[in-house]
């Protein structure tokens, strides 16, 4: 079963790809023999993106408002000494 020939030209190499990528995709689900099973697994990947996306800007939207909150805390601190001084 070894090849003298390079990884592409051996037929055992490439069905031993073959076979594995079939199993890989078994293991998530994914009947590659039915096109509408495999554009549900590409449709569940791009939802991810986008969740994964959405996560990010939720996470720098909430770092700036703690940041707006504490700069307005600090301004108020601060224009409450002054007023008080007087």
């Amino acid at each position: 079963m070894h090849c003298n020939k390079d990884v592409e030209g051996c037929p055992h190499a490439r069905e031993s790809a073959e076979i594995a990528v079939k199993k890989v995709f078994a293991i998530l689900g994914v009947d590659i023999y039915r096109p509408e099973s495999v554009e549900e697994f590409r449709e569940d990947l791009r939802f991810g993106k986008r969740l994964r996306r959405v996560a990010d800007h939720s996470l720098l939207a909430l770092v700036g408002v703690v940041m707006v909150g504490l700069a307005a805390a600090l301004w108020a601190g601060i224009v409450q000494n002054i007023t008080r001084g007087y």
